[in-house]
Protein backbone atom coordinates (compact mmCIF):
# COMPACT_ATOMS: atom_id res chain seq x y z
CA UNK A 1 0.00 0.00 0.00
CA UNK A 2 0.98 3.75 -0.73
CA UNK A 3 1.26 7.07 1.50
CA UNK A 4 -0.08 10.16 0.38
CA UNK A 5 3.81 11.35 0.15
CA UNK A 6 5.19 8.20 -1.54
CA UNK A 7 2.39 9.11 -4.39
CA UNK A 8 2.95 12.91 -4.37
CA UNK A 9 6.98 12.22 -4.74
CA UNK A 10 6.29 9.34 -7.06
CA UNK A 11 4.16 11.72 -9.41
CA UNK A 12 6.73 14.26 -8.86
CA UNK A 13 9.33 12.47 -10.29
CA UNK A 14 7.43 10.85 -13.21
CA UNK A 15 7.41 14.51 -14.44
CA UNK A 16 10.44 15.28 -14.02
CA UNK A 17 11.38 12.21 -15.91
CA UNK A 18 9.00 12.88 -18.81
CA UNK A 19 10.46 16.75 -18.80
CA UNK A 20 13.95 15.16 -19.14
CA UNK A 21 13.77 13.19 -22.37
CA UNK A 22 11.92 15.99 -24.10
CA UNK A 23 14.39 18.15 -23.17
CA UNK A 24 17.23 15.76 -23.94
CA UNK A 25 15.66 14.96 -27.05
CA UNK A 26 15.38 18.99 -27.92
CA UNK A 27 18.76 19.57 -27.06
CA UNK A 28 20.37 16.79 -29.45
CA UNK A 29 18.50 17.53 -32.15
CA UNK A 30 18.11 21.22 -32.09
CA UNK A 31 20.88 21.68 -34.89
CA UNK A 32 19.12 20.13 -37.01
CA UNK A 33 16.27 21.21 -39.47
CA UNK A 34 13.41 18.80 -38.61
CA UNK A 35 10.15 19.40 -37.32
CA UNK A 36 8.09 19.44 -34.13
CA UNK A 37 4.38 19.34 -34.55
CA UNK A 38 2.05 20.36 -31.43
CA UNK A 39 -1.50 19.13 -31.54
CA UNK A 40 -4.89 17.48 -30.14
CA UNK A 41 -6.17 14.40 -29.80
CA UNK A 42 -9.81 13.46 -30.02
CA UNK A 43 -11.50 9.90 -29.47
CA UNK A 44 -12.49 7.40 -27.51
CA UNK A 45 -11.29 4.77 -24.43
CA UNK A 46 -12.37 1.43 -23.84
CA UNK A 47 -11.09 -1.33 -21.69
CA UNK A 48 -11.04 -5.26 -21.97
CA UNK A 49 -10.83 -7.39 -18.86
CA UNK A 50 -12.46 -9.56 -16.06
CA UNK A 51 -15.74 -7.59 -16.94
CA UNK A 52 -15.23 -7.65 -20.67
CA UNK A 53 -13.76 -10.75 -22.65
CA UNK A 54 -13.85 -8.81 -25.61
CA UNK A 55 -14.47 -5.22 -25.89
CA UNK A 56 -18.59 -3.73 -25.67
CA UNK A 57 -19.13 -0.89 -27.51
CA UNK A 58 -21.71 0.69 -25.21
CA UNK A 59 -18.76 0.94 -22.73
CA UNK A 60 -17.03 3.05 -25.21
CA UNK A 61 -16.37 7.27 -23.53
CA UNK A 62 -14.80 10.40 -25.12
CA UNK A 63 -11.10 10.78 -24.22
CA UNK A 64 -8.82 13.69 -24.85
CA UNK A 65 -5.61 14.70 -25.18
CA UNK A 66 -2.36 17.21 -26.17
CA UNK A 67 0.85 15.89 -27.73
CA UNK A 68 4.73 17.41 -29.10
CA UNK A 69 5.83 15.36 -31.25
CA UNK A 70 9.66 15.75 -33.36
CA UNK A 71 9.90 14.12 -36.33
CA UNK A 72 13.68 12.75 -36.12
CA UNK A 73 13.78 11.56 -40.10
CA UNK A 74 11.19 10.50 -42.83
CA UNK A 75 10.34 7.32 -40.91
CA UNK A 76 10.92 7.80 -37.07
CA UNK A 77 9.58 10.39 -34.86
CA UNK A 78 9.30 10.38 -30.94
CA UNK A 79 6.04 11.85 -29.52
CA UNK A 80 5.53 13.05 -25.75
CA UNK A 81 1.66 13.22 -24.96
CA UNK A 82 -1.03 13.14 -21.91
CA UNK A 83 -4.37 11.98 -22.18
CA UNK A 84 -7.58 11.53 -20.48
CA UNK A 85 -10.35 9.26 -20.57
CA UNK A 86 -12.95 6.96 -19.20
CA UNK A 87 -13.38 3.27 -18.68
CA UNK A 88 -16.42 0.99 -17.80
CA UNK A 89 -17.31 -2.72 -17.42
CA UNK A 90 -20.93 -4.59 -16.21
CA UNK A 91 -21.17 -8.10 -15.87
CA UNK A 92 -24.84 -7.65 -17.29
CA UNK A 93 -23.04 -7.37 -20.58
CA UNK A 94 -22.23 -10.76 -20.73
CA UNK A 95 -24.77 -13.48 -20.11
CA UNK A 96 -22.29 -16.01 -17.86
CA UNK A 97 -21.11 -13.38 -16.30
CA UNK A 98 -24.79 -11.76 -14.88
CA UNK A 99 -25.33 -13.64 -11.71
CA UNK A 100 -21.74 -12.48 -10.56
CA UNK A 101 -23.75 -8.95 -10.59
CA UNK A 102 -20.32 -6.88 -10.49
CA UNK A 103 -19.99 -3.28 -12.23
CA UNK A 104 -17.45 -0.12 -12.21
CA UNK A 105 -16.09 2.93 -13.91
CA UNK A 106 -12.78 4.59 -13.70
CA UNK A 107 -11.10 7.63 -15.15
CA UNK A 108 -7.66 7.16 -16.95
CA UNK A 109 -5.12 9.43 -16.98
CA UNK A 110 -2.00 9.02 -18.85
CA UNK A 111 1.47 10.48 -19.64
CA UNK A 112 3.31 8.62 -22.32
CA UNK A 113 6.61 8.52 -24.30
CA UNK A 114 6.65 6.87 -27.86
CA UNK A 115 8.74 5.89 -30.84
CA UNK A 116 6.33 6.26 -34.46
CA UNK A 117 8.00 4.43 -37.23
CA UNK A 118 6.10 5.55 -40.83
CA UNK A 119 6.08 2.79 -43.27
CA UNK A 120 6.43 5.43 -46.22
CA UNK A 121 8.52 8.81 -45.89
CA UNK A 122 6.48 11.13 -44.41
CA UNK A 123 7.21 15.29 -44.35
CA UNK A 124 10.85 15.17 -44.50
CA UNK A 125 13.04 14.70 -47.45
CA UNK A 126 13.02 16.00 -51.33
CA UNK A 127 10.04 14.27 -52.07
CA UNK A 128 7.97 13.21 -49.12
CA UNK A 129 4.13 11.42 -49.77
CA UNK A 130 1.70 12.52 -48.28
CA UNK A 131 0.26 9.71 -47.15
CA UNK A 132 1.72 6.92 -44.92
CA UNK A 133 0.74 4.02 -42.39
CA UNK A 134 2.42 4.06 -39.34
CA UNK A 135 3.18 1.67 -36.01
CA UNK A 136 4.21 2.88 -32.78
CA UNK A 137 5.44 2.14 -29.06
CA UNK A 138 6.78 3.17 -25.97
CA UNK A 139 6.01 3.48 -22.03
CA UNK A 140 3.26 5.03 -20.20
CA UNK A 141 2.36 5.78 -16.60
CA UNK A 142 -1.65 6.03 -16.01
CA UNK A 143 -3.79 6.98 -12.85
CA UNK A 144 -6.92 4.68 -12.52
CA UNK A 145 -9.56 4.85 -9.97
CA UNK A 146 -12.25 2.05 -10.14
CA UNK A 147 -16.01 2.91 -8.43
CA UNK A 148 -19.17 1.45 -8.40
CA UNK A 149 -22.30 2.49 -7.63
CA UNK A 150 -24.36 0.97 -4.83
CA UNK A 151 -27.88 2.04 -3.50
CA UNK A 152 -27.42 4.83 -4.76
CA UNK A 153 -24.16 6.19 -3.45
CA UNK A 154 -20.80 6.02 -5.42
CA UNK A 155 -18.17 3.99 -4.14
CA UNK A 156 -14.16 3.91 -4.49
CA UNK A 157 -13.24 0.39 -4.64
CA UNK A 158 -9.66 0.48 -3.69
CA UNK A 159 -10.22 1.32 -0.48
CA UNK A 160 -12.58 -1.29 0.94
CA UNK A 161 -10.07 -3.91 -0.25
CA UNK A 162 -12.96 -6.09 -2.32
CA UNK A 163 -10.68 -9.19 -2.68
CA UNK A 164 -9.38 -8.88 1.09
CA UNK A 165 -6.28 -7.01 -0.25
CA UNK A 166 -3.76 -7.04 2.77
CA UNK A 167 -6.36 -8.52 5.10
CA UNK A 168 -5.49 -12.41 4.60
CA UNK A 169 -2.65 -14.11 4.02
CA UNK A 170 -3.55 -15.60 0.86
CA UNK A 171 -5.58 -12.64 -0.52
CA UNK A 172 -3.35 -10.28 -3.26
CA UNK A 173 -1.68 -7.51 -1.72
CA UNK A 174 -2.72 -4.12 -2.08
CA UNK A 175 -2.71 -2.65 -6.08
CA UNK A 176 -1.82 0.91 -6.24
CA UNK A 177 -3.71 3.62 -8.29
CA UNK A 178 -0.59 4.38 -10.46
CA UNK A 179 0.73 2.17 -12.70
CA UNK A 180 2.63 1.28 -16.22
CA UNK A 181 1.90 0.44 -19.34
CA UNK A 182 3.08 0.05 -22.65
CA UNK A 183 1.32 1.38 -25.68
CA UNK A 184 1.51 -0.63 -28.47
CA UNK A 185 -0.47 0.61 -31.93
CA UNK A 186 -0.67 2.38 -35.09
CA UNK A 187 -2.49 3.93 -37.92
CA UNK A 188 -2.64 6.54 -40.44
CA UNK A 189 -1.08 10.12 -41.06
CA UNK A 190 -2.45 12.50 -44.00
CA UNK A 191 -0.67 15.84 -44.62
CA UNK A 192 -3.70 17.95 -45.17
CA UNK A 193 -1.33 21.09 -46.18
CA UNK A 194 2.62 22.41 -45.35
CA UNK A 195 1.39 22.94 -42.26
CA UNK A 196 -1.19 20.56 -40.99
CA UNK A 197 -1.28 17.07 -39.94
CA UNK A 198 -4.38 14.63 -39.66
CA UNK A 199 -4.01 11.14 -38.24
CA UNK A 200 -6.39 8.34 -37.44
CA UNK A 201 -4.66 5.98 -34.80
CA UNK A 202 -5.78 2.95 -32.39
CA UNK A 203 -3.55 1.76 -29.35
CA UNK A 204 -4.03 -0.51 -26.86
CA UNK A 205 -2.13 -0.75 -23.39
CA UNK A 206 -0.40 -3.69 -22.17
CA UNK A 207 -1.01 -3.21 -18.04
CA UNK A 208 1.17 -4.71 -15.40
CA UNK A 209 -1.98 -4.95 -12.85
CA UNK A 210 -5.22 -7.20 -13.13
CA UNK A 211 -7.27 -4.47 -10.81
CA UNK A 212 -8.36 -1.86 -13.85
CA UNK A 213 -11.90 -3.14 -12.64
CA UNK A 214 -11.36 -4.00 -8.65
CA UNK A 215 -11.75 -7.50 -10.02
CA UNK A 216 -8.76 -10.33 -10.30
CA UNK A 217 -8.72 -13.58 -7.94
CA UNK A 218 -10.87 -14.86 -5.29
CA UNK A 219 -13.58 -13.69 -2.84
CA UNK A 220 -12.03 -13.19 1.07
CA UNK A 221 -13.48 -14.34 4.05
CA UNK A 222 -16.65 -12.55 4.74
CA UNK A 223 -16.20 -12.42 8.50
CA UNK A 224 -13.12 -10.84 7.97
CA UNK A 225 -13.38 -8.51 5.58
CA UNK A 226 -16.06 -6.86 7.72
CA UNK A 227 -14.40 -6.75 10.49
CA UNK A 228 -11.58 -5.17 8.69
CA UNK A 229 -12.97 -3.63 5.92
CA UNK A 230 -16.88 -2.92 7.62
CA UNK A 231 -19.74 -4.47 5.93
CA UNK A 232 -19.97 -2.07 3.14
CA UNK A 233 -16.58 -3.86 1.38
CA UNK A 234 -18.75 -6.99 1.98
CA UNK A 235 -21.65 -5.81 0.05
CA UNK A 236 -19.08 -4.57 -2.59
CA UNK A 237 -16.98 -7.26 -2.56
CA UNK A 238 -20.31 -9.59 -3.16
CA UNK A 239 -23.07 -8.57 -5.30
CA UNK A 240 -24.24 -12.14 -6.93
CA UNK A 241 -27.55 -11.81 -4.09
CA UNK A 242 -27.11 -15.54 -3.53
CA UNK A 243 -27.11 -16.67 -7.27
CA UNK A 244 -23.44 -18.27 -6.97
CA UNK A 245 -21.34 -20.01 -5.00
CA UNK A 246 -19.82 -17.35 -3.21
CA UNK A 247 -17.36 -17.30 -0.02
CA UNK A 248 -13.77 -17.64 0.90
CA UNK A 249 -11.70 -19.21 -1.77
CA UNK A 250 -14.02 -19.13 -4.64
CA UNK A 251 -13.43 -17.44 -7.88
CA UNK A 252 -14.03 -13.81 -8.40
CA UNK A 253 -11.85 -13.04 -11.53
CA UNK A 254 -9.25 -14.53 -13.68
CA UNK A 255 -5.71 -13.53 -12.56
CA UNK A 256 -3.80 -15.22 -15.28
CA UNK A 257 -4.22 -12.37 -18.02
CA UNK A 258 -3.82 -8.64 -16.58
CA UNK A 259 -6.41 -5.99 -18.06
CA UNK A 260 -5.74 -3.30 -20.94
CA UNK A 261 -7.62 -0.12 -21.45
CA UNK A 262 -7.41 1.37 -25.13
CA UNK A 263 -7.52 4.87 -26.70
CA UNK A 264 -8.32 5.57 -30.02
CA UNK A 265 -9.17 8.43 -32.26
CA UNK A 266 -8.08 10.87 -34.33
CA UNK A 267 -5.48 13.59 -34.27
CA UNK A 268 -4.69 17.15 -35.45
CA UNK A 269 -1.31 18.86 -35.51
CA UNK A 270 0.50 21.85 -36.37
CA UNK A 271 3.85 21.66 -37.99
CA UNK A 272 6.47 24.26 -36.27
CA UNK A 273 9.71 24.21 -38.84
CA UNK A 274 12.98 24.81 -36.97
CA UNK A 275 11.89 26.37 -33.08
CA UNK A 276 13.87 26.81 -30.18
CA UNK A 277 14.42 24.19 -27.66
CA UNK A 278 11.56 24.36 -24.40
CA UNK A 279 13.39 26.04 -21.43
CA UNK A 280 11.94 24.18 -18.62
CA UNK A 281 12.17 26.01 -14.89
Amino acid sequence: CYNKDEVKEFLKNMIRGFLAVLLLTCSALSASAQNWEGGLFLGASNYRGDMAPYLVPSETHPAIGVFVKRNLSEFFSFSVSAKQGKISGDDANFDHLKSRGLSFESNITELSAVVEFNFFPFLKGLEPDQFTPYVYSGLAMFRFEPRTTLNGQTYDLQKFRTEGQGITDDAPGQYSNYQPSIPIGGGFKLQLNRRLNLTFKLGYRATFTDFLDDVSTNYPAQDQLAESAGQTAVALSDRSKGKQFTGKGKQRGNPQNNDWYIFSGFTISYNIENPECFEFN
